[in-house]
């Protein structure tokens, strides 16, 4: 099996020093709670399963194209770091590059962390498909 195997799954968790080129598609707001029944977080579509959940809270939801995978990922953001990617998506509008993903221990939290990597030149899309066949 890869070992790089978990920067390529939907919901793609790099360790800081870990990359993960991305393309920005699009954000979402969800809210999403952990559910005990099934040990992991859910996205609520009504408010009768906020009664049934824990830690209920509203996130941003980036979609993105992995370029390890070449699929759509998801990536879950609190406002600070929807932020930190906006200034970041704003230089890549001016500059160009690689939006670079990865996340940073920050105290006992890893928050999500982007970086622009400059490039000389133009890279090509990670598969000559349309978005829409990708969905």
């Amino acid at each position: 099996m890869n070992e790089d195997h978990h920067l390529s799954k939907q919901f793609s968790k790099p360790e800081d020093g870990e990359y993960v080129p991305i393309t920005f598609i699009e954000f979402k707001r969800k809210i999403v709670g952990w559910s005990n029944e099934l040990k992991r977080s859910v996205y609520i579509e009504n408010e009768e399963q906020k009664s049934t959940l824990k830690r209920v809270r509203e996130i941003n939801l980036m979609i993105v194209i992995n370029h390890l995978s070449g699929k759509t990922s998801s990536i879950e953001l609190t406002d600070d770091e929807k932020a930190q990617f906006e200034a970041v998506y704003n230089t890549f509008l001016k500059k160009g590059g690689m939006l670079m993903y990865t996340r940073k221990r920050i105290g006992a939290k890893k928050v999500s962390f982007f970086e622009l990597k400059e490039q000389d030149r133009v890279i090509d899309a990670p598969l000559k498909n349309l978005l829409s066949e990708m969905f």
